[in-house]
């Protein structure tokens, strides 16, 4: 399972796990339906839980970023749940310079995050 998408409308909240290496294969797939997502429901908040990473193809490193700058605006929250070292700073320092509310998660904590998306205020 290298990357999940789940959705719930009643809450506007998207979870995505990912687990091992993203492959283009799992880009085309999620992509799409965020953005329908977001077209349903306008402003959306976001859990990212990260199991382990082995990387990305890189074609996808462009095209991520890409997507990233146009679903931004539409994010108000993101808890990114995560037991990986590099991970909390990295999202720390992407939080430094985006509108979205961003906090990092260990995994342990992952009934916090949930419950941070949640009820954010």
């Amino acid at each position: 399972m290298p990357a999940k998408l789940s959705t719930d409308p009643e809450t506007a909240i998207v979870t995505l796990e990912a687990e091992g290496k993203i492959t283009v294969e799992d880009f085309d797939r999620i992509a799409p339906e965020i953005e329908a997502f977001i077209s349903a429901h306008g402003t959306i908040r976001l859990l990212e839980i990260v199991q382990s990473f082995e990387g990305v193809n890189a074609e996808l490193l462009w095209r991520g970023l890409k997507l990233d700058r146009k679903l931004l605006p539409h994010i108000s929250h993101c808890a990114v749940v995560s037991d990986i070292g590099w991970m909390t700073p990295l999202a720390k320092a992407a939080g430094a310079v985006i509108s979205t509310k961003l906090r990092t998660f260990a995994m342990a904590d992952l009934e916090d995050a949930k419950s941070w998306v949640a009820n954010p205020d």
